[in-house]
């Protein structure tokens, strides 16, 4: 039986005229956190964001590696998806793949599954949440400094838990 830790609703006529952007009157778009989402719904987001660099297997062993999946739906489709794990002795949260699929980016879907993820984060008093993302990726580097992220700069307490990166990655963390 699939259980639902954490649920919410946005329907875009709730939202300030700010957030709405290419957003259509009355779209209702769920977001939830789980691990039992559907295996298809989830690679038919990511893998066409990820591919060269992740195949059909190296995203299923990703997806089976991550403790926390996040998804966006707007009826019975899946519009994004973001798969986390536990990092370190401090609870952080780092933030494996995230992405929305081509057609419903723009939206604020991205945003909103972002912060669907901090408040969780500030339920369990989680203290950061990390993630990598490509030099080269402007849209990206601009969604995560909306919500609150910056570049990391190994110094802090956190340091002993990241993963390691290599040219042209950015880290980024949001202390929360």
């Amino acid at each position: 039986m699939k259980t639902t830790e954490y649920n919410d609703s946005i329907n875009s006529m709730d939202l300030p005229s700010s957030e709405k952007g290419k957003q259509l009157s009355g779209r209702l778009i769920r977001i939830s956190r789980d691990r039992n989402y559907p295996l298809n719904d989830i690679e038919n987001v990511l893998l066409p964001l990820f591919q060269p660099a992740h195949t059909e297997e190296t995203l299923r062993v990703t997806i089976d590696s991550a403790t926390h999946i996040w998804c966006a739906y707007e009826n019975d489709q899946c519009l994004g998806c973001a798969l986390a794990s536990d990092i370190g002795s401090h609870r952080g949260l780092y933030v494996i793949l995230f992405g929305v699929s081509e057609s419903a980016q723009g939206f604020g879907i991205g945003t909103r599954i972002l912060k669907k993820m901090i408040k969780w984060c500030r339920k369990r008093q989680r203290p950061f949440i990390f993630l990598l993302t490509e030099s080269y990726n402007e849209r990206a580097l601009r969604l995560y400094r909306k919500t609150g992220f910056q570049k990391h700069s190994p110094s802090s307490i956190y340091d002993e838990s990241l993963p390691d990166y290599g040219d042209g990655v950015i880290p980024l963390i949001l202390l929360i």
